[in-house]
């Protein structure tokens, strides 16, 4: 499997979209730095009292993943859609490759090349940030942890991507389909999130009865609906440390409390997605 790693490894280095999505990763963090530099310029008045994750990079550093999610899914089915289209994974086979040896050297290609994406942006941003703010809102030990963290959601995610397009072997329909699967995610961690964090009474000012002309008010709280309680709440936080998306959602707002937990869904994730590919991928019939 070595020689397989090898060869698949110098494909990437000579891939012209591995490196468009570096330059992306890049690209972002130089983007929101800058941005973020010119605002605070300019509107020093807005910034004076918000708290110091305003005024450095730590505060949205992390959420570049959320951006990157789609680079590397386009990656991923196009870089393995490659190996259909070109025949490679039939000239592997007759070679004597073992089609278990096959899958699993594409995910590990494909992890390597998606957390180099991701540590690409982090490293620009965090960089660039300290150089253009002069400090941080974290420490050392918590940067350390949400980055790590996003690596570890980066390998789990991963391995549902190459599952997908292992599957598929058309170029197009994989890379499609990837895309679909992560605004699905997407949209999943948008809804979970804003339905984990609804508030359980809403504050409403009604007018109260006055002997005088001046309109007074009293603040009443009122039970919020759909908030979400008992299993259903439990089923809610469950998936929000379990979906990959969810997981980038959290350590985006440097949230590190389930930082353990995550990081075995993670794993759980990995070893249940590459145990279906590589059942699925030995019966699947090569065109």
């Amino acid at each position: 499997m070595n020689k397989l790693i090898q060869a698949n490894f110098s494909r990437l280095f000579k891939s012209t979209f591995f490196e468009v999505c570096l330059i992306f990763s890049a690209g972002i963090g130089i983007l929101e730095n800058f941005t973020r530099y010119y605002e605070m310029k300019k509107f020093p008045e807005y910034y004076v009292d918000l708290g110091i994750e305003y005024k450095s990079a730590d505060g949205f550093a992390f959420s570049n993943a959320l951006y990157i999610v789609f680079a590397v899914a386009a990656f991923t089915a196009i870089f393995l859609g490659t190996d259909y289209s070109d025949g490679t994974i039939r000239n592997k086979l007759m070679v004597g490759s073992k089609r278990t040896e096959i899958y699993l050297s594409n995910f590990i290609t494909c992890a390597v090349a998606n957390v180099i994406t991701l540590l690409t942006s982090l490293t620009v941003t965090l960089g660039l940030g300290y150089v253009l703010f002069r400090t941080t809102s974290l420490t050392a030990k918590q940067t350390a942890i949400c980055i790590i963290s996003q690596c570890v959601t980066m390998i789990g995610f991963s391995a549902i991507l190459v599952l997908i397009s292992m599957l598929i072997q058309s170029k197009a329909s994989g890379a499609v389909t990837a895309l679909i699967a992560t605004m699905i995610l997407f949209v999943s961690a948008i809804t979970i999130t804003a339905d984990l964090e609804a508030p359980e009474y809403y504050e409403d000012l009604r007018p109260v009865a006055s002997e005088t002309d001046e309109k007074t008010y009293t603040t009443v709280q009122t039970k919020n609906p759909n908030y979400l309680t008992g299993t259903k709440r439990k089923i809610y936080e469950t998936l929000n440390d379990i979906l990959p998306v969810n997981q980038f959602y959290q350590i985006m707002a440097t949230d590190t409390d389930n930082a353990g937990k995550m990081a075995m869904y993670s794993a759980l994730i990995m070893i249940l997605s590459s145990g279906a590919g590589v059942v699925f991928f030995r019966k699947k019939d090569l065109k």
